[in-house]
């Protein structure tokens, strides 16, 4: 935006910024976990940083010069139908879907049974009063029709409120965005890595670098999928269709722990939670994707057949009785893959240290 700042910014150099700086980070992920954990506390500094810098000059409005009135009727002209309201939880997934990476992550963390119950309640509670905050501190220098109309609400908050200075919020903001694909890369592979272990993804999938000790095939996999969906020039169309995904899964999964639950209830189950919650987050999330099917039936139907794919994939890949010709291409793409990246399996994936 500092290049561009009084004109909009071409589409083909937004895709191609986008794909440089995550080719850059899955090359550190693969590289080295340690260096990407150094990178997620650099950008999560930046992103405290610019929170900070965005509450301490809202409140400066607020309180020290009494600007008020953006509070006044702030909430006139709401959409308050339920298909719209199921709509905007997709958007405030992206502030809290956090507490589901952390699960991925869990076979790396010291004590999880103690420490991934005590991350999520710690971490949600100041994102959640983080974020209120921001919010109440946005209102202080803009008002509602400036922020729905502004691309990048802080940037724009920037502009109004920080002068010469104002190139500071972008730069920040940019940083605070590459957070989450380094997130999702650390998160991810792991899961994928996983998944290949337990015969749900392509074999390939669970190597690791015979050096490094990372999981780089499951990195370049998610390089692949992601260069796809920076083709798309509509972000909140990828944000309702990734949101409606994640509401049906978290749907199913819901519904399966509540199925379990009584079905086997001698399964060892190290953290242990009232079958109210599952129950509870089941009929919102059930809520939730009834009513996006009546607002937006065609992402929705969209979003479902990508998840029926994958479904249909699984089902082939699980396949054990395959005819011997497709199980001998499956064997040689895999030992291609191995003299690519010179990659191989790990002999226990459950004693692999990441460092």
């Amino acid at each position: 935006k500092p290049v561009f700042p009084d004109c909009d910014i071409p589409e083909e150099g937004l895709a191609l910024i986008a794909a440089c700086i995550f080719c850059l980070l899955i090359a550190v992920n693969c590289h080295d976990v340690k260096w990407a954990a150094k990178v997620q506390v650099v950008i999560t500094a930046s992103k405290l940083i610019a929170l900070a810098i965005i509450i301490i000059i809202g409140m400066y409005y607020i309180i020290g010069k009494g600007e008020t009135e953006n509070f006044q009727n702030a909430f006139e002209g709401s959409d308050y139908r339920a298909g719209a309201i199921a709509i905007s939880f997709y958007s405030g997934f992206w502030a809290y879907s956090g507490w589901s990476y952390l699960n991925f992550l869990v076979g790396e963390l010291v004590e999880p049974n103690k420490n991934l119950p005590r991350a999520i309640m710690i971490s949600m509670t100041l994102v959640i009063v983080t974020y209120l905050i921001a919010n109440v501190a946005y209102l202080g220098v803009l008002s509602p029709g400036e922020m729905l109309q502004s691309p990048a609400v802080a940037v724009t908050f920037g502009d109004y409120s920080m002068g010469i200075m104002a190139w500071v919020m972008p730069v920040l903001i940019a940083i605070s965005v590459c957070g989450t694909m380094n997130g999702c890369a650390l998160s991810m592979s792991r899961l994928f890595f996983v998944g290949a272990q337990n015969k749900q993804f392509p074999t390939f999938m669970s190597m690791i670098d015979m050096k490094r000790m990372t999981p780089s095939p499951s990195l370049l996999v998610i390089l692949l999928l992601t260069m796809l969906y920076v083709s798309s020039k509509d972000i909140f169309f990828l944000i309702e269709m990734e949101g409606f995904g994640f509401a049906s899964v978290l749907t199913m999964v819901f519904a399966g722990q509540v199925y379990l639950r009584y079905k086997e209830p001698s399964i060892p189950r190290p953290i242990r939670v009232h079958i109210a919650l599952p129950i509870s987050l089941f009929l919102i999330s059930l809520g939730i994707v009834i009513l996006t099917f009546y607002q937006k039936p065609k992402e929705s139907f969209m979003a479902l057949g990508l998840v029926a794919i994958g479904l249909f994939l699984y089902f082939i890949g699980t396949w054990k009785q395959k005819p011997k010709e497709i199980t001998d291409k499956i064997n040689s793409f895999n030992i291609l893959i191995q003299k690519l990246l010179i990659v191989i399996p790990p002999d226990n994936a459950d004693e692999v240290d990441w460092e």
